[in-house]
C-alpha cells in the first residue's frame, strides 16, 4: 500500500512524464515530415521511434501503479509508418469542418498582448501552459486552422491577461499542473472575474475529485495529454460551437 506522499509524487511524476511524451511525439511528427528519406535519417527516425515506444510503456507502468488513486488515464496515439519506420500521430476523430471565410470574428486586440495569427478569421483562444514547447505546438496548430492565439506561461499572467481582454477571449485552454498556482486555483480566480468564463482543462494527470469539482463549477471540458492535433482541434471546435448554440438560444428566449 502506497502512502499519501508516494501517491502525490507518482502523480506529479506521471504528469511531467506525460508532458515530455507530448513534446517527443509532436517532435517526431515534425522530424518525419522534414526527413530527406536518406539511410541516416531513417536510422535516427527508428531510434526516436524506439525511444517513444519505451516511454509509452513506462507511462503505462506509472499509470497502472497509480491506478485507482484518483488519476486520469492517458494514452499516446502513435503508430509506426511502414514505409520509413517513422512515428506518426494517428487521427482518431472525424475531420474538422472547412475553415470559415471572411473577416475576423472578434474585434482587433488592444494593449501590449502579443497575438499569434492576428489576421485569423476564427475565435481568439488563450493557451495557459508552463511547458514552452507544448505551448508552441498548440499555438501553431490553432493558428494554422485560422484561430487567433495568445499565450500565458503561468496562472498569474493568465489572470492578468484575462482581466484586460475578457470581452475578446472566447476560450481558454488551461494546463492543470503548473508551479505556484495549479489549474484549479487559476480557474477559481477566473470565475471571480467572469462567472461565465469558458475554460477547457488540459492535463496528463488530474485528480478526479478536483476535476469533477471544476466541471460542477462550469468547466467546459477536458483534453487528456498527450493529445493529437485532431483531438485538440475537435475539442476546441465542439466547445466553441456549443457556446455559440447557447448564445443563440438565449437570444431567442429574450
Amino acid at each position: 500500500m502506497m502512502d499519501a506522499d508516494e501517491i502525490d509524487w507518482l502523480k506529479a511524476t506521471a504528469n511531467e512524464f506525460n508532458n515530455l511524451l507530448q513534446v517527443i511525439s509532436e517532435s517526431s511528427g515534425i522530424l518525419a515530415s522534414l526527413s530527406d528519406g536518406s539511410a541516416e535519417a531513417q536510422k535516427y527516425s527508428a531510434i526516436l521511434r524506439n525511444a517513444i515506444d519505451r516511454a509509452t510503456r513506462l507511462a503505462g507502468t506509472i499509470r497502472d501503479r497509480v491506478g485507482g488513486s484518483g488519476g486520469t488515464n492517458f494514452s499516446l496515439d502513435i503508430a509506426p509508418d511502414g514505409a520509413g519506420g517513422e512515428a506518426t500521430l494517428i487521427p482518431d476523430v472525424p475531420p474538422l469542418p472547412p475553415k470559415p471565410t471572411g473577416g475576423p470574428l472578434v474585434p482587433p486586440l488592444t494593449g501590449d498582448v502579443r497575438v499569434h495569427n492576428p489576421s485569423g478569421n476564427r475565435e481568439l483562444v488563450m493557451i495557459v501552459d508552463d511547458e514552452e514547447f507544448v505551448t508552441m505546438l498548440a499555438q501553431r496548430v490553432l493558428a494554422d486552422e485560422g484561430y487567433r492565439v495568445i499565450t500565458a506561461r503561468d496562472g498569474f499572467q493568465a489572470i492578468e491577461m484575462y482581466r484586460k481582454l475578457r470581452d475578446q477571449i472566447t476560450l481558454i485552454i488551461l494546463d492543470f499542473t503548473m508551479p505556484v498556482m495549479d489549474g484549479a486555483d487559476v480557474f477559481a480566480e477566473l470565475l471571480l472575474i467572469n462567472p461565465n468564463v469558458s475554460v477547457v482543462l488540459s492535463s496528463g494527470f488530474a485528480e478526479q475529485g478536483r476535476l469533477q469539482s471544476m466541471l460542477a463549477r462550469g468547466l467546459r471540458g477536458f483534453i487528456p495529454k498527450p493529445y493529437t492535433h485532431q483531438k485538440l482541434l475537435t475539442q476546441i471546435r465542439s466547445t466553441l460551437d456549443a457556446l455559440q448554440a447557447e448564445k443563440s438560444g438565449e437570444r431567442r428566449i429574450f
